[in-house]
């Protein structure tokens, strides 16, 4: 293995380790608020490296890499000052363990004057009712009964985060993706300031729902619930998620087979608050009190305040988007999208409705942007280190907070991302609903191998391909002698297939030893899938080639489009729903990904073949700007329409192909 990307990766860690070294060092929370930004947004940039210039290593080292180097990076923070939410852990806590009712009185109630203390001095918001539900209620009793300090709570908070990443690797190998996703949610600049720096109990809930999705993905639906009920016993927000988990198929059988869970579910959530029955009101009022109240940073509701509505009317616009978003995920939950997309898009819109966002909330979307990397959450992960200019504004001006413009700073970056990621969605979402598609019951795959002419390459890469196959695999050699043109001499190869899936392998390639098992299970775990995309690592790294790997996969992983270099697996299916492979002479695979995302997902695999580097030793600033300007060039042509597009990869074809003839 070459040491360019293990360097790279290694440099990535020790800049993020210096910065949470140097976050730790600040003495309060309220110390050095700007330096803070700068600290968490360099975090956010260490996190891409840290995620795109991953070592290629086996799964089982790759998976102890991310823990160890993960928890390497919490123990760095363990010094920073923890979160003033601990203190009314600690606090509510002690009164529980008394035996008292935490939901009888606001804090700041007479009732409390005996146990008053440093940790009630040192609590915010002492004039609302708790929010805070039974279950974790008894958490933090046990806890501040073992040691009545924050330690406890970072100790709690730092165990549960390192399960939640255990949690995530382990649905990331169940589903085939690469392991190196969970880096999203290890490094992320949110993940190690909320939980191991200041110890929000976030962490607990976190966990439990992940724990809950990877035994539903085990086909146990008892334990799925009672890990859910736990969620919502830890964060009242985790109860939105139930219906999502009890669908199972159609109305009779999703009651028929929920009736079991639902009873444990529904035991996790009483038997913890009998004891506070006599109180439970003022819960159920502490919660509504938080949710109305007041609003901070919410980004639905700070982009509509700069417009001047009135407070009542951003409410009602809030709350009926999330209505509306809640009741659509229902419908497509019903038409057979997965569970981890469901949940994935529930989260998300509640932080995008909710009038109160603080940087910490981002960490329950966060382990299913891991799942589905998300351009937009990672955007907003780098974003919220405007979160803390909050302390400035205490210190300028005596109030906590800051103004909604700050706020459109941090969530439109992050919106404009989720807009580019998920451009085409809608038009997924009116064709399946128009035309839904059956699940694919036969996986045969068939090969089309494009070339100049054919040679010894070709035959190579046929020998290699039909070596780590079964018997019969079809393989069409698409030669430009008789048709011109990639795009042509792909379309040309794969009207003489029949199989299910096309796969399709520059001529310079090189595949894994097991590629054939490796798609076969990946086709079987995503039957949505429109193309699977293994990916590209160069038979020669040098700093270039390495950028060039990181920005394809960035590219793909984020936005859907795919070279045909990094080799594509397309569902023939898919294929012919979205008009056939583009017979146009250049930019064929950026056309055929666009294609494609109207008709299911594009998935990389992470199982990177090996691509001939020759084409890049030199020339490489020319070579490389002369991509860019390739495909900018095209997709903005394809705005204007196909006619404007094949038009444009004509002539591009012949500015490309020019000097060589």
């Amino acid at each position: 293995m070459s040491p360019v990307r293990p360097i790279a990766w290694s440099l990535s860690l020790a800049i993020a380790s210096v910065l949470t070294i140097l976050w730790a060092s600040l003495p309060a929370l309220d110390a050095s608020p700007v330096p803070r930004v700068w600290l968490f947004a360099g975090m956010g940039a260490a996190m891409i490296g840290l995620v795109f210039l991953f070592p290629d290593l086996p799964s089982g080292k790759s998976r102890n890499l991310i823990l160890i180097s993960a928890v390497f990076l919490r123990i760095l923070l363990f010094p920073a000052p923890v979160s003033d939410d601990v203190n009314r852990y600690l606090w509510e806590g002690r009164i529980v363990a008394a035996g008292e009712n935490p939901y009888s009185a606001p804090a700041d109630d007479p009732r409390w004057e005996v146990y008053h203390d440093a940790r009630w001095e040192a609590m915010n918001h002492r004039d609302r009712p708790t929010a805070y539900p039974p279950g974790i209620q008894w958490i933090m009793a046990a806890t501040a009964t073992l040691h009545d300090h924050p330690l406890a709570f970072k100790i709690l908070s730092l165990l549960t985060d390192v399960l939640s990443l255990i949690l995530i690797l382990a649905l990331l190998s169940r589903d085939r993706l690469p392991l190196r996703w969970a880096g999203f949610y290890a490094f992320n600049p949110v993940i190690l300031i909320a939980f191991a720096a200041e110890a929000h109990f976030d962490s607990l809930m976190v966990a439990a729902i992940l724990g809950a999705l990877l035994a539903v993905k085990s086909k146990h639906l008892v334990r799925a619930l009672l890990l859910l009920g736990i969620a919502v016993q830890m964060k009242f927000i985790a109860l939105f998620l139930l219906p999502f988990f009890l669908w199972t198929g159609s109305i009779r059988s999703s009651v028929r087979s929920a009736i079991v869970p639902l009873i444990a579910f529904l035991g996790v959530i009483i038997l913890p608050a009998i004891p506070f029955a006599a109180h439970l009101p003022g819960w159920i009022s502490g919660t509504l009190s938080f949710a109305n109240d007041s609003a901070f940073n919410g980004p639905l509701f700070s982009t509509l305040t700069v417009i001047g509505l009135p407070l009542e009317s951003l409410r009602s616009i809030c709350y009926g988007t999330f209505a509306l978003g809640f009741l659509a995920l229902l419908y497509a939950r019903s038409r057979s999208m997965c569970l981890t997309d469901s949940i994935h898009g529930c989260i998300t819109l509640l932080l995008l409705c909710s009038p109160i966002v603080h940087f910490w909330y981002l960490a329950w979307i966060l382990p299913l942007a891991a799942l589905r990397p998300s351009f937009g959450w990672t955007v907003a992960s780098t974003t919220s280190a405007l979160y803390f200019l909050a302390w400035q504004t205490l210190a300028l001006h005596g109030w906590w907070g800051f103004q909604p413009e700050v706020s459109l700073i941090i969530w439109i970056p992050a919106l404009l991302a989720f807009a580019a990621q998920h451009r085409l969605l809608p038009w997924r979402i009116l064709r399946e609903i128009s035309f839904p598609q059956k699940t694919p019951t036969t996986h045969s795959i068939g090969i089309v191998i494009p070339v100049l002419e054919p040679n010894g390459q070709s035959e190579n890469l046929t020998t290699l391909l039909r070596s780590g196959a079964p018997a019969g695999l079809p393989v069409i050699i698409a030669d430009a002698s008789v048709v011109r043109g990639r795009g042509d001499q792909i379309a040309s190869g794969i009207s003489k297939l029949e199989t299910d899936w096309i796969l399709i392998a520059h001529v310079d390639t090189v595949p894994r030893p097991d590629w054939y098992e490796t798609l076969h299970l990946a086709i079987q775990t995503h039957p949505e899938a429109s193309m699977l995309v293994p990916g590209q690592r160069f038979d020669r790294n040098t700093p270039g080639t390495l950028l060039i790997e990181m920005l394809n996969e960035i590219r793909v992983t984020f936005g859907g489009v795919a070279f045909g270099d990094q080799t594509m697996l397309i569902r023939k299916s898919a294929l012919d729903r979205c008009g056939g492979f583009p017979a146009q002479p250049l930019m064929e695979d950026v056309e055929v990904s666009l294609r494609l995302q109207t008709c299911g997902r594009i998935i990389y695999l992470g199982s990177e073949w090996q691509v001939a580097s020759v084409k890049w030793k030199s020339s490489f600033r020319k070579r490389f700007l002369t991509v860019i300007r390739l495909v900018a060039t095209y997709q903005i042509a394809r705005i204007r329409g196909p006619a404007h597009a094949n038009a444009c990869a004509k002539k591009l074809y012949a500015q490309y192909y020019a000097p060589r003839a």
